[in-house]
């Protein structure tokens, strides 16, 4: 049965939440459970660089063949081997297994991500409609961020961290089979006189979306490491851990309802939400004792809603459709270098300062980076009137 572009549109979105949804079901479980095998802070720090590291390697690869063959097959092919690959963290006996495991499912995810987003780019004829997808796409990613966590904790503690892994497999494979049946063409494959390389990417007007991706992914990082040490060296539990990192979500859920702001240049939209991360940041490192509460994870939360659509939708503004593989691809390996370098820094620096200042400061420099740029003009000439630089 052949599907329309709409329904696959609609089938795609599903499928993203079911990916996102077994992404953040682990969050909860997975330091407590590297614990448990006898993993410090630094080994912890160090296995989650390492699978960014090969995410990122990946994602390179994964951009030169979805620009040649199209999206479908890095699809499909990921979902089923990943759903194989969690499900052997059942048997993990000690921490070099559980080292390994995560590295070969930073990988496939390297191939899945840029996948899923190039075939959701082909879906728009215009910025608006990409900046809708793009808001939709985030939406999915939040209900996932929101309720995933909660669902993971409380799945650890009934049943243990093993068969949480069990859990998330069977999730995988659900969208495994959405996506046999519903992802039908390969709707971006273009034939063209030159192939785009990544060199074309490399360019001052797609900085701004490069610094931003690297400065969100290692603020996003470093809460993801942390967080889940709460239930290992506090009274919090599993289940609490889930609960926190569900604000985040229910904070992004809250300014995707703004359905306002999709007119407001990618720009703006950018700048005003690193700006509440980093509000957010100075609120826990100077008013909580640096211990995450919902207000500050909510604030977080929001300006993950307000920045993901907008760095989306300029990415595919500036850069041809045929090479927008390798596009989402190198944005995915900017977004792994984030993690890589939150949790290796944070496991090293959080006996004596904490992770949260470090990130703050991050984003502190690409928020000034990123005015530095707009006082400059967003493409290096002079400054648009008020009205023109927001609703352009």
């Amino acid at each position: 049965m052949t599907l329309s572009k709409t329904k696959q549109k609609l089938a795609l979105f599903l499928l993203l939440f079911l990916i996102f949804t077994s992404m953040h079901m682990q969050f909860p479980v997975l330091t407590p459970f590297a614990v448990s095998l006898g993993a410090t802070s630094f080994m912890i720090g160090l296995m989650l660089g390492a699978t960014s590291f090969v995410n990122l390697g990946g994602n390179l690869i994964a951009g030169i063949f979805i620009d040649r063959a199209g999206p479908r097959r890095f699809i499909i092919i990921p979902l089923l081997l990943l759903a194989v690959s969690l499900a052997l963290h059942f048997f993990v006996a000690d921490v070099t297994h559980l080292f390994i495991l995560r590295m070969i499912n930073g990988f496939l995810l390297a191939f899945l991500t840029p996948a899923c987003m190039t075939l959701l780019s082909s879906f728009a004829d215009n910025r608006r409609e990409q900046s809708k997808n793009m808001a939709v796409n985030t939406l999915m990613v939040t209900v996932a961020m929101a309720v995933a966590p909660f669902i993971g904790g409380k799945i650890g503690e009934w049943f243990g961290a093993s068969w949480t892994f069990v859990a998330i497999s069977f999730v995988m494979i659900a969208a495994y089979f959405l996506a046999g049946r519903t992802i039908q063409s390969n709707l971006i494959i273009r034939s063209y006189r030159k192939e785009p390389s990544y060199q074309s990417l490399i360019q001052l007007r797609l900085f701004p979306v490069y610094i931003t991706a690297f400065g969100i992914m290692y603020a996003q990082g470093t809460l993801m490491f942390e967080l889940p040490f709460l239930s290992v060296e506090t009274d919090f539990s599993k289940g609490d851990v889930g609960i926190l990192v569900s604000m985040v979500g229910a904070g992004t859920l809250i300014s995707l309802a703004l359905f306002f702001i999709h007119w407001i240049s990618p720009y703006v939209r950018i700048f005003l939400g690193l700006a509440m991360m980093c509000i957010s940041f100075g609120w826990i490192l100077f008013y909580t004792s640096h211990i995450p509460v919902a207000g500050p994870l909510l604030l977080f939360g929001a300006g993950t809603g307000i920045v993901f659509p907008a760095m989306m939708t300029m990415l595919t503004e500036r850069i041809p459709e045929e090479a927008r593989g390798r596009g989402f691809a190198l944005l995915s390996a900017i977004f792994s270098l984030g993690t890589i370098t939150s949790p290796f820094v944070a496991g090293m620096v959080r006996d004596f300062i904490s992770p949260y200042f470090i990130a703050w400061i991050v984003l502190m420099i690409v928020v000034m980076v990123m005015g530095l740029l707009e006082q400059n003009g967003e493409e290096g000439t002079a400054p648009a009137p008020v009205a023109e630089s927001l609703f352009r």
